[in-house]
């Protein structure tokens, strides 16, 4: 194989002989032959078909490359960052990559019984990719991020009936008094402060005209947060953070004219905090609903389940060996993927997508969503990033 163009090409022309991963409506997906750029180190490599574009994927380690090429042409052009990881996402990686690619479809297609049987067995387990549950990833002997008697009180407070009345009205003044509340439980050097002063300490910034309102006009409050002005912006992301942090977002019931607040937070660092706020918020009798709060009592119990393998936000096996060996056994592993002979209705699948009759882009990545009833919350993909007491991760749990 030479060009780049070329390549791409030839491996079209044997992924089209080959079994897609899903049969799915929409794209037609592969996934391909793992490339070897050194000993024990096996990239997976993923191909998605989509209006006449071959989309091209290769993860190797905790780095991902990306590229597009345009079906029977030169034009191909190279997606996202190019240097990431331990490689840089050029000409000559990909050639290499899709000259090994090329080669293992072959060998597949002429026999995939015993190329599967291959893959399974040398497949090092430092490449796979699985789940674990999260308390065996954590070192022993952490200090648990938040004491069990809270997290307790926390399931006893959102499961208990609780009969709190909504609130008639909310000014800004009022808004900021509520989340100087859940700040005062966990930043106790702040509790000096104005709750003004508080929000600008910790809030993420972009306020979207919230603190231009009147301090107490209920009904340029009112105005301004139906309005959807804001939209866009972040004033209810009370604590920062990465991909998103504390949120505390008005909510207004439009049957009864009354309000209430939404609790979400977006990052596992944030668990144990917003786990506080939500008690003390509760304390003052304010009414509050916890957005998604069984997953974040399941991850600070370490009850629910982390990605295993080689991605940046993975808990690697090679951590886990070193420090949680008896976790090893415990891993859910996902099947190795095989290559087998398309069959003949994902032929006839293929041969519309190629004809351009198979339409749709599969699930778009969205950054937020509005409910029926006004509220805002960021939508986020757990991706196992590891709660601190977690191997491979040693930072200290934030308040």
């Amino acid at each position: 194989m030479g060009n780049l163009s070329g390549c791409l090409a030839e491996v079209f022309e044997l992924l089209k002989q080959t079994q897609p991963a899903a049969p799915i409506e929409t794209d037609v997906v592969w996934k391909g032959p793992y490339y070897i750029p050194r000993r024990r180190v096996w990239g997976a490599t993923h191909f998605v078909l989509y209006r006449g574009t071959l989309y091209a994927s290769l993860s190797i380690g905790s780095g991902h490359y990306g590229l597009s090429w345009k079906l029977e042409s030169n034009e191909w052009k190279f997606e996202g960052n190019r240097a990431v990881g331990d490689y840089i996402s050029g000409e000559p990686l990909w050639v290499e990559a899709l000259t090994q690619v090329s080669r293992r479809l072959q060998f597949a297609l002429r026999d995939p019984l015993r190329y599967n049987r291959m893959v399974h067995t040398r497949l090092p387990p430092t490449c796979r990719t699985g789940k674990i549950r999260r308390e065996l990833t954590w070192l022993r002997g952490a200090k648990p991020p938040l004491a069990s008697g809270q997290i307790r009180r926390l399931v006893k407070v959102l499961t208990v009936a609780r009969q709190l009345s909504m609130l008639e009205k909310i000014t800004l003044s009022d808004y900021l008094a509520t989340v100087a509340v859940a700040y005062d439980v966990v930043f106790k050097e702040f509790r000096s402060l104005s709750p003004l002063e508080k929000y600008k300490k910790r809030a993420d910034g972009r306020h979207g005209g919230l603190l231009d309102l009147p301090p107490d006009d209920a009904k340029a409050f009112s105005e301004w947060f139906n309005s959807r002005r804001w939209t866009g912006t972040h004033p209810w992301e009370i604590v920062f953070g990465y991909p998103h942090g504390i949120m505390i977002s008005p909510r207004y019931h439009e049957q009864s004219s009354s309000w209430s607040y939404v609790l979400w937070v977006g990052s596992l660092v944030w668990y144990a905090t917003a786990t506080r706020m939500a008690i003390a918020l509760d304390g003052r009798r304010i009414p509050f609903e916890f957005i998604r709060w069984e997953d974040v009592v399941a991850a600070l119990r370490g009850a629910d389940e982390v990605d295993v393998g080689p991605d940046l936000y993975s808990v690697r096996y090679d951590d886990l060996k070193e420090h949680r060996p008896d976790g090893l056994p415990l891993i859910r592993w996902d099947p190795v993927p095989q290559i087998n002979a398309i069959t003949d209705d994902q032929s006839t699948r293929l041969s519309a997508a190629l004809r351009g009759t198979v339409d749709g882009c599969g699930d778009e990545s969205v950054d937020a969503y509005e409910t029926k009833d006004g509220r805002e919350l960021e939508r986020f993909a757990d991706h196992g990033v590891s709660l601190p007491a977690t191997v491979g991760s040693f930072s200290s749990e934030c308040p």
